[in-house]
């Protein structure tokens, strides 16, 4: 790259994906970018000279009657060629454009382009690492570029032409140690794009500019500053908006004033006012579109004001966190005349070590995605204040180099460190001290509970989204002791000891003395630690698992605390040799590398990272290790269900251990109230119905002294939604057989066709979905009409985003489909709901929580599983009025609502505003028209 290089940035659309296969060019786009300027574009359509399929036609818009008016490639041919040649070509994912349009110019008999190219996804992801998506869409909105025609070529290229400009400029000012960094790592990325950071480093050296006030370089990485907020000095607490008018004058323009919200914001107000309020919960359910997060945040901003009191509030998710950080607090502070302050608290893991990853940025990296990762943080590092990964929006799955660089805990960190001062933990809980609102997520909350709540004299606390604090709390309570996991632990840290394939302990600690005597040890050691791994699971598989492999034997096998207490004790001497030897391996290492790090005046970043990656793996023996010491205390073994799991081929030799928690029942009177004032507890569906015993029990609140508040919807149901019942749709003794499936296949088929809108269609069971998505391929479905399924599409996120940038597709989800998404107006016009979704009582902690509802003279159906099941349907029809322009319906195709007893308690937890319409399916069909035809 050269000053004055003219950058040819394309856009292409064609018939398909690739040349070999018949696939041809239907539109080129180009911009010519030269130094930061748009000097010139070029567009065409082109006749493919074959049929463009209907799904291109749907997506782009060409149709074949129109590239029939357009000349063939061939005539463009050279057109195309003079234009790219001695320009640097540039596209989104430029590994598919330029092989393209060589393809086609050798087709057509020209050579290939001789022209160096440029790749803005990959530029994207380093330079904007904090984007949800880099998708050309997604950015051009993050980035305000108007793009009006997506997938037009001329639109995308213009697009993609501004992006570019807003990428070079990020890069020329990045600071000059980043830039360095970039260049050294040497990443392997598309074509030539790592050439621009060499440029942009030899421009900076040769321009240098002023480090911006807000960075800071310390031991060779470029970090935004860390600035704790000033505390202002005597400032009058204000009094609280309590009238409509006084709420009026404090929204301004900013926000609209909502009956319902105003409502929820002085019934907090005056019950945490009073006295009395620490003695008594406050329940308060607030359906969607009343403005929960700020109806609890501005009442609590005032609270904690007047009392120099803060405010835990714990949501149900870390995504959670970050929304409520920065959009709810965000607004509350443009609303309040004295601003507050938040912090997020997650996990440790959820940050970055910053010693961990400067180590790390030193060795040369194999892995293309670990480059591309290395250049992201070091980006990331100039923007972030919090250090927290998430923002980088990647899961642990998607980057396990970030376990290598996530952080360990503040008690893992020592005053010599060299970014000891600079460590975002310890900012984060100087951060904690001083704040507000502190905001964490129901798992942080309930494992570090005396931490939180001791940090001044009982603080408020809000349990948001509270519904699902119990089943978190037992889904979190889960553990399990993967013999096979340990055992693959064992062989890798031995391979560790010798391995010839890179620097290894035996050559790291060659000039120690006795080294090679405790690495005999440490090699004994982790050899018995794996043989008696291996004693125990078979010990485990003799007692619990039958000999003879029954066809319908459960992968699942129960074991009550007694008998596992009597195999305890029975094999007492093993598990006290397979203690010793993990012992024994702990202790080696501490004594190799103590004495190492003793002995060395300066230890080189790759003999470090021989040492962290071994004791990476070395803690998750430990992690084993401190779950079975658990489980050996009697105490801990109480209320608690275990079971062992095998595969799915019932190998014997693949068996775990698992533990769970059965219920919350007392839990929380001991473990979480008493170190808070009396929570406030939110949601958008806490109530199963209005007499419902189950939320009070599941969240330990005594019903007698609680207050609770149920708020009515915002919305107008009555105008803006339908709800039927189809009359024939009666669920079979076998809901996954092969009726049911051909029974849903039709119905889903007919709902859709008489309402071709964006559709979400509920499942209880992931079985049923692939089944009823293969079988919906095969009927006449319209080509343009997009399905989607869970475990057969992709993860969750994935489907959710094709599905919200569809405008006629179909999503088939379960579980956590049927709760927290947020698909409003066009996004969602039309709910299906295939079964009523009770949980399966052949879960060993389903079946362990309904015999101990039994043993206390309780009926589990009644009791649990029908309060659940009404729960869960209110969050599922819940997902299809979001605003108040949404229109939409649901249909439920089962009948139990209407033919069963139970189906009046269920349909009274739905809202009363939307009574529901019965009749067959043929009948709802009709209607389904002429809802949608009423505007």
């Amino acid at each position: 790259m050269k000053p004055n290089t003219t950058y040819a940035v394309v856009d292409i659309e064609t018939t398909g994906t690739s040349v070999k296969d018949g696939d041809r060019i239907i539109q080129i786009g180009c911009a010519f970018v030269k130094n930061n300027k748009i000097i010139n574009t070029f567009a065409t359509d082109v006749n493919p000279l074959t049929t463009v399929p209907a799904v291109i036609e749907n997506l782009t818009g060409i149709s074949n009657a129109r590239v029939r008016k357009a000349p063939p490639f061939d005539d463009l041919a050279g057109t195309v060629y003079s234009l790219l040649q001695g320009t640097v070509f540039v596209a989104h994912n430029v590994n598919f454009d330029l092989p393209f349009i060589n393809s086609e110019l050798q087709r057509v008999g020209y050579p290939e382009l001789p022209i160096q190219a440029v790749d803005t996804v990959s530029l994207s992801q380093i330079l904007l690492p904090t984007a949800p998506s880099f998708r050309l869409r997604d950015l051009s909105q993050l980035l305000a570029i108007d793009h009006h025609h997506p997938h037009s070529a001329d639109s995308d290229a213009i697009a993609t032409a501004h992006l570019f400009i807003t990428l070079q400029q990020r890069l020329a000012h990045l600071p000059l140690i980043t830039l360095q960094q970039m260049v050294q790592l040497a990443p392997e990325l598309p074509r030539e794009t790592a050439e621009l950071f060499a440029y942009a480093f030899q421009q900076g050296k040769q321009h240098p500019q002023q480090l911006p006030a807000d960075l800071v370089i310390k031991n060779g990485l470029a970090l935004r500053k860390q600035r704790l907020p000033q505390q202002a000095a005597g400032r009058k607490a204000a009094r609280y908006p309590l009238t409509k008018a006084q709420k009026q004058h404090v929204f301004g323009d900013r926000l609209t004033y909502r009956p319902q919200q105003a409502r929820m914001m002085n019934q907090i107000y005056r019950h945490y006012s009073k006295q009395s309020a620490e003695q008594a919960p406050l329940l308060i359910e607030a359906p969607t579109g009343t403005g929960k997060t700020l109806g609890y945040l501005l009442p609590l901003a005032y609270l904690a004001q007047e009392d120099g009191q803060q405010v835990v509030v714990s949501t149900a998710t870390t995504v959670l966190q970050t929304q409520l950080r920065h959009q709810g607090v965000a607004l509350l502070n443009q609303l309040l005349p004295n601003p507050v302050t938040a912090v997020v608290i997650k996990g440790n893991q959820h940050y970055v070590d910053l010693n961990r990853f400067a180590r790390g940025l030193a060795l040369h990296e194999h892995s293309k995605q670990t480059q591309l990762l290395k250049l992201r943080v070091l980006v990331w590092l100039t923007m972030t204040t919090t250090g927290d990964l998430d923002e980088l929006h990647l899961s642990t799955y998607q980057a396990p180099y970030f376990s290598e660089i996530a952080h360990h805990g503040v008690a893992s960190l020592k005053a010599d460190d060299p970014f000891f001062k600079e460590d975002f933990l310890r900012f984060r809980d100087q951060l904690t001290a001083q704040a507000t609102f502190i905001i964490t997520n129901h798992a942080y909350l309930m494992r570090h509970v005396a931490q939180l709540g001791s940090r001044q004299e009982r603080p408020l606390l809000v349990l948001d989204e509270a519904q699902h604090l119990a089943d978190g709390v037992v889904r979190d309570s889960r553990q399990i002791f993967d013999f096979n996991g340990y055992m693959a632990t064992c062989h890798s840290l031995i391979s560790r000891i010798d391995t010839a394939h890179s620097l290894n302990l035996r050559a790291l600690f060659a000039e120690q003395p006795q080294a090679d005597y405790r690495l005999k040890l440490l090699d004994n050691s982790l050899n018995d630690t794996d043989l008696h791994l291996q004693q125990l699971q078979a010990a485990l598989a003799r007692t619990f698992v039958p000999a003879q492999k029954g066809a319908n034997q459960p992968a699942e096998l129960g074991i009550t605390t007694d008998q596992l207490t009597d195999f305890f004790a029975a094999h007492n001497p093993l598990i006290k040799q397979l203690q010793t030897a993990i012992e024994n391996c702990f202790l080696q290492f501490q004594q190799l590398n103590e004495q190492y790090q003793h002995d060395q005046s300066q230890v080189l970043p790759s003999e470090q990272h021989v040492l962290d990656d071994f004791d990476n793996r070395l803690q998750h023996l430990r992690q084993g290790y401190e779950l079975l010491q658990t489980w050996l205390v009697p105490a801990s073994r109480e209320q608690r269900v275990f079971w062992v799991s095998l595969n799915q081929w019932h190998d014997r030799g693949s068996l775990t251990l698992a533990g769970s928690l059965i219920d919350t029942q007392g839990y929380f009177k001991t473990q979480l109230y008493p170190y808070f004032t009396a929570p406030l507890l939110t949601g958008a569906t806490l109530f199963a119905t209005g007499k419902s015993q189950y939320v009070y029990s599941q969240l330990d609140i005594d019903q007698e002294t609680a207050k609770h508040h149920r708020l009515s919807t915002p919305f107008d149901l009555e105008h803006q939604a339908r709800l039927f019942i189809a009359t024939d749709a009666t669920a079979t003794e076998q809901p996954s057989g092969k009726q049911r499936v051909a029974y849903l296949t039709r119905a889903i088929h007919d709902v859709v066709m008489a309402a071709p809108k964006q559709t979400l269609v509920l499942f209880n069971s992931l079985n049923m979905i692939e089944a009823v998505f293969y079988s919906l391929h095969q009927t006449n479905l319209p080509s343009d009409r997009e399905i989607l399924a869970q475990g057969v599409n992709g993860s969750r996120e994935k489907l959710l985003r094709r599905f919200m940038q569809g405008d006629n597709a179909i999503l088939l989800g379960a579980g956590s489909f049927w709760e927290g998404i947020d698909l409003p107006q066009e996004q969602l016009e039309l709910l299906i709901v295939t079964q009523l979704p009770f949980e399966s009582p052949d879960q060993t902690t389903t079946k362990a929580r309904y015999q101990q509802l039994r043993q206390a003279q309780l009926n589990p159906f009644y009791n649990e599983a029908l309060p659940k099941a009404a729960l869960k349907l209110r969050q599922g029809i819940g997902r299809l009025i979001r605003t108040d322009e949404d229109r939409g319906a649901a249909v439920i195709l089962d009948d139990r609502l209407i033919t069963k007893r139970y189906g009046q308690t269920i349909m009274k937890a739905l809202p009363k505003t939307l009574p529901p319409t019965t009749g067959s399916l043929a009948m709802i069909t009709q209607e389904l028209q002429s809802f949608f035809k009423t505007k």
